[in-house]
């Protein structure tokens, strides 16, 4: 199983943290999102797809809690029902606020070792970018 797990600890409001993970405009701070995105805040059943290269769309979502988008790629030839990657974000508070994070099952994809070290860096830069966002201001 290839799947990258990591948790950062936050000190800010359970909801500035949740706006990081949920609006366009400090997302593009912290993520790659198509600069003609205009779906708004992440809901159930958003969108956000890069044209011919990737799509990801919000599977779960439950308010302050859980955010977690499945991530479908037309140019892997394996149909979406062969693989199941997603990008979980978690929250709990216990006098601080800790974001967890899922991302992966890569390995039934072509390449997926490059797509899970990928993913870890991507990770290290962006845990930190949503930490900072959250305790600044």
């Amino acid at each position: 199983m290839l799947t990258v797990i990591d948790q950062i600890s936050i000190n800010a409001p359970i909801q500035k943290v949740w706006d990081i993970l949920t609006n366009p405009k400090f997302i593009k701070e912290w993520d790659d999102i198509p600069e003609n995105y205009t779906g708004g805040l992440l809901t159930l059943n958003s969108v956000i797809e890069w044209e011919g290269h990737a799509k990801m769309v919000v599977t779960e979502f439950e308010e302050m809690k859980i955010l977690k988008l499945n991530l479908y790629l037309p140019k892997v030839n394996l149909d979406p029902s062969q693989y199941d990657v997603s990008y979980r974000y978690s929250l709990k508070s216990n006098g601080e606020i800790v974001l967890d994070f899922e991302i992966g099952d890569f390995s039934p994809l072509p390449n997926s070792q490059d797509y899970y070290e990928s993913s870890i860096e991507w990770l290290k830069m962006a845990k930190l970018k949503i930490k900072e966002l959250a305790e600044s201001k």
